[in-house]
C-alpha cells in the first residue's frame, strides 16, 4: 500500500525521491499509477526501475488492507471491508448504476449520533478517520476494478460515522477528490449528515457546490428525538433553517432522507406532517424503507404504506422518490455497516 504516498505533498514527495537519488518526474509517475490507474503496489509500478521498486518495497509497511467480503450479487453492490493501521475497520460499499460506480465512503470508525435505526451507531464512537484514510477507500474501490476499466465517478459520504462531526478531515477528502489527481465533479459528490446545524451552516461558504442530504425521519419534535438524540439539541425548525440557508447559498436543492419505519412514521398524517413543514422549500424527499438491522426491533414498511406515503407527498407538490434497494443481501444499506471482516 502507498498510504504514506498520498498522505504527502507534492513537494514532499518531490524532497522524499530526491533523497533516494531519484529525478522528479518519477513523482509524476507513481501518481500516474495511483491515481490514474488505480494501482497500489509499488512492485506493480512496471515503468520505474527495478532497483527503484525494490528500494521502495523495502520501505513500505503495510498500513491498510482492503478484503472483498461480499462482491457482486444480484444488486451489483460490492462491499469492502477495510481494516487500517490500528486495526479498527471500516466498510465501504460500491454501487454499480447504469451511469456509473458511485462509492459510499465512510468518513469514522463508528458513530456518535445514536440513532436507532442505525447499525454503526449500535457499536458506538471508536475515531474520525483523516482525509487519507478516506483517499484510500477511492484508490481501493478503483483498484478493485482495474481489470474492468471501471472507475468510481460519484461518491457519496454516506458509511460508517457522521461526516460533519469529522467536518476537517472530510471537507479536506472532498477537496482532494475534486482536485487534478482523483477529478470527480463535486457535484457528484453527496455529503450526509443527521442534522449537525453549526457545520450545515459552514459547508454552505465553503465554495463547494456538494450534494446535501439530511437525515429528517420525523416532521415532529417528539417523534424525531425518540430516533435521533441529537434532536434534542437541533429541533426540525432550526435544521431545517440552516437547510434553506444551504439551498439559497449553493443554488443546490437539498434532499431530505425519511427512513420509513413501520407503524412508527410511516402514516398518512406523517406524510401531510412532512409537507406542511417543507412546502416552500427547494427539497427534494428521499424515501428509505428500513433497513433491519439485528440491534433493533424496528421493522421495514409495508410497501403499501410506502407507496400511501409517496402518493400523499406528489399530492401535497412535494417532490419525492423512493430509493432503490440495493446492498442489503450483503448487510451493506444504508444503516447496515458495522465495521467487520465477516461476510
Amino acid at each position: 500500500m502507498v498510504l504514506e504516498f498520498i498522505a504527502m505533498s507534492r513537494e514532499e514527495r518531490c524532497a522524499w525521491m530526491k533523497s533516494l537519488g531519484e529525478p522528479s518526474f518519477r513523482v509524476q509517475q507513481i501518481e500516474e499509477w495511483v491515481f490514474g490507474q488505480g494501482v497500489l503496489a509499488y512492485d506493480d509500478m512496471t515503468n520505474l526501475p527495478k532497483s527503484l521498486r525494490d528500494s521502495l518495497a523495502s520501505q513500505e509497511v503495510p498500513v491498510m488492507r482492503a478484503h472483498v467480503v461480499a462482491e457482486k450479487p444480484s444488486d451489483g453492490t460490492t462491499k469492502l471491508a477495510i481494516e487500517l493501521s490500528d486495526g479498527q475497520v471500516v466498510e465501504a460499499v460500491l454501487m454499480k448504476y447504469r451511469y456509473g460506480l458511485t462509492l459510499c465512503i465512510s468518513t469514522q470508525a463508528g458513530c456518535k449520533m445514536g440513532c436507532v435505526f442505525c447499525a454503526t451507531a449500535q457499536g458506538g464512537f471508536v475515531r474520525n478517520l483523516t482525509r487519507h484514510e478516506m483517499l484510500a477507500q477511492l484508490l481501493l474501490a478503483n483498484a478493485s476494478r482495474r481489470l474492468t476499466g471501471e472507475r468510481v465517478t460519484r461518491i457519496v459520504l454516506m458509511g460508517m460515522g457522521e461526516p460533519l462531526d469529522n467536518y476537517e478531515e472530510s471537507i479536506a477528502f472532498v477537496r482532494i477528490a475534486v482536485g487534478p489527481q482523483c477529478s470527480i465533479s463535486a457535484r457528484r459528490i453527496t455529503v450526509s449528515t443527521s442534522g449537525l446545524v453549526p457545520q450545515i451552516e459552514r459547508l454552505a461558504i465553503e465554495g463547494l457546490p456538494l450534494t446535501l442530504c439530511v437525515s429528517l425521519p420525523a416532521a415532529d419534535d417528539e417523534l424525531r428525538q425518540s430516533l435521533m438524540p441529537l434532536a434534542r439539541i437541533y429541533p426540525v425548525n432550526m435544521v431545517l433553517a440552516a437547510m434553506h440557508a444551504y439551498a439559497r447559498e449553493t443554488k443546490r436543492r437539498v434532499t431530505i432522507e425519511y427512513v420509513l419505519i413501520k407503524d412508527v412514521n410511516d402514516r398518512e398524517r406523517h406524510a401531510v406532517a412532512l409537507a406542511q413543514k417543507i412546502r416552500g422549500g427547494d427539497f427534494h424527499v428521499n424515501l428509505i424503507p428500513l433497513n433491519p438491522i439485528a440491534e433493533s426491533t424496528l421493522e421495514p414498511p409495508l410497501h403499501s404504506s410506502v407507496r400511501k406515503f409517496q402518493t400523499v407527498l406528489m399530492r401535497e407538490g412535494i417532490d419525492v422518490t423512493v430509493r432503490r434497494e440495493l446492498g442489503t443481501k450483503v448487510h451493506g444499506a444504508c444503516g447496515q455497516l458495522r465495521g467487520s471482516l465477516r461476510k
